[in-house]
Formats: C-alpha cells, sequence, structure tokens
C-alpha cells in the first residue's frame, strides 16, 4: 500500500509541475483496503467451480450421453455426475478435531417441493494449504421430466462444523473467513443452458 501511496503521489507532483498548478485532492478519497489473494491462515472455502465427474462409470447396459457426459439407465433414469470440492486457499493448513467438521452437498428440488436433502457429505479433520477434498453427487430424473424441461434443483456445498468456537474461527489453522462456506448451482431445465450459480 506504501508504493501504490508514493506512486500517486508522484503522479500528483508530475501532473501539477506540467500544469503550473497544485493538484486538489478531496479528503475522503482513499484507496480501496484490499484482502491478500492468499490470506495468511487457514481458509477452507467452498469452491466456485463445478466439475462434470468423468470419473464416474455408467453401469452396464446404460446409455451414454457423451455431450454431458451423463447416462440413461434402463428404469429410464437419466444421471449427471458432478464433483464439488472444498479448498485451503490459505497459505496454512487447516486442523480440525476428527469428526468435527464435514463439507456437505445439501439438494433443495423446487418443483417437488422437497428441501434440504443431503446427497453427499464429506468429512474431513485436516486440509494442506492450496489442497482441497471432492464431494461427488449426482443429478438424477426422469428421462420424460429431463425431456420435457420439468425440473428445478439448487445443490449446495457448505462446510459445516459441529461446534463453531473461538478455536475454529480465532487460530492461524482453523477457519479465518466463514463468509466463503457457501456455494450453490442451480439446474433449471426451463433455462437454455441449464446450469446457473449462486
Amino acid at each position: 500500500m506504501k508504493y501504490l501511496g508514493l506512486l500517486g503521489s508522484a503522479i500528483a507532483l508530475g501532473w501539477a509541475s506540467a500544469h503550473g498548478a497544485e493538484l486538489k485532492i478531496p479528503s475522503n478519497v482513499v484507496l480501496p483496503q484490499l484482502e491478500p489473494l492468499v490470506p495468511p491462515c487457514a481458509d477452507p472455502a467452498a469452491d466456485r467451480f463445478l466439475e462434470v465427474d468423468i470419473s464416474q462409470r455408467p453401469p452396464a447396459g446404460a446409455t451414454r450421453v457423451q455431450r454431458l457426459s451423463a447416462w440413461v439407465t434402463s428404469d429410464g433414469i437419466f444421471h449427471w455426475p458432478f464433483v464439488m470440492r472444498a479448498r485451503n486457499i490459505g497459505d496454512q493448513p487447516f486442523m480440525g478435531k476428527p469428526g468435527e467438521q464435514a463439507a456437505v452437498v445439501i439438494e433443495d428440488d423446487l418443483v417437488a417441493g422437497k428441501k434440504g436433502r443431503v446427497v453427499a457429505s464429506v468429512p474431513f479433520d485436516r486440509i494442506a494449504q492450496h489442497s482441497g477434498v471432492a464431494i461427488r453427487f449426482e443429478f438424477a430424473a426422469p428421462v420424460a421430466d429431463v425431456e420435457k424441461g420439468k425440473f428445478r434443483r439448487v445443490y449446495t456445498l457448505a462446510i459445516q462444523y459441529k461446534k463453531l468456537g473461538g478455536e475454529i474461527v480465532n487460530t492461524r489453522y482453523g477457519d479465518c473467513n466463514l463468509r466463503n462456506n457457501t456455494f450453490a448451482i442451480e439446474l433449471d431445465g426451463s433455462r437454455k443452458g441449464w446450469l446457473s450459480a449462486k
């Protein structure tokens, strides 16, 4: 920040000398307070990305939907596998307690009016800096509903703690930013592209 301040002063002085007048800067103009790109602590965060799980293999007899890396089983169900991740974006390892935290994917089916179904839960105790935990889940719906666009579901990845005490938030090895612990995607058959992020 000091470098930016000196640079700004140099530009102002250069402008003033070139125009023969002192540049008047309003007293309420300040530089933005930027957070570092990598926090100097542990920060498990719900990654803002969604990946198709190409490692998931369809069962025998299923029909592939190649463009989506999905498949349809003989019972007429469309399956589309995904991966979300919880990543430690800080520069310190996260060190929790066994069984006290998990990355959870929750499904809200807005067409059926069913909310809060846990479709994946991956417990974790430790995440090394710049490393992560994969959470695999699947969008599954009758083929007839998919063809008619009759689906609208929200999948939310959330990092959950059983006990949210000071040791989680206040130490350099806990979670220094609880505001980035959720990320949601919406699959909506009425949209042209189906997918959107929240």
